[in-house]
């Protein structure tokens, strides 16, 4: 092949010249997005300061609530063993009083 020079068609734009403009087109579009990411970013940090301050806020009043639950939990287990023998006494006492039943009258 020989390397012969092509001839431009008039008022065309060079291929080189084209390509240029289009990456310098990319750049500034990714430019945008990478300034559209930022603020998206300075938004989500400045998210998160709020959440944990009113999880700050907030945490004492968990505190104390849990706090509680964990008594309410204490009383609960010391009444539910109270009723585990309140429960026996009655069926013992149930058993008792058809035995008793089943006796014959005295004479």
């Amino acid at each position: 092949m020989s390397e012969e020079n092509t001839e431009r068609l008039e008022g065309s734009t060079p291929f080189e010249i084209r390509v240029l403009r289009e990456l310098a087109s990319l750049n500034r579009r990714f430019d945008g997005v990478e300034t559209h990411f930022s603020g998206l970013e300075s938004r989500l940090t400045s998210l998160e300061v709020k959440v944990d301050s009113r999880l700050q806020e907030t945490r004492p009043i968990w505190e104390a609530v849990l706090s509680q639950l964990d008594k309410i939990e204490t009383r609960l287990d010391k009444m539910d063993a109270k009723l585990d023998v309140f429960a026996r006494d009655l069926v013992d006492t149930r058993a008792d009083v058809e035995m008793l039943k089943k006796r014959p009258p005295a004479a």
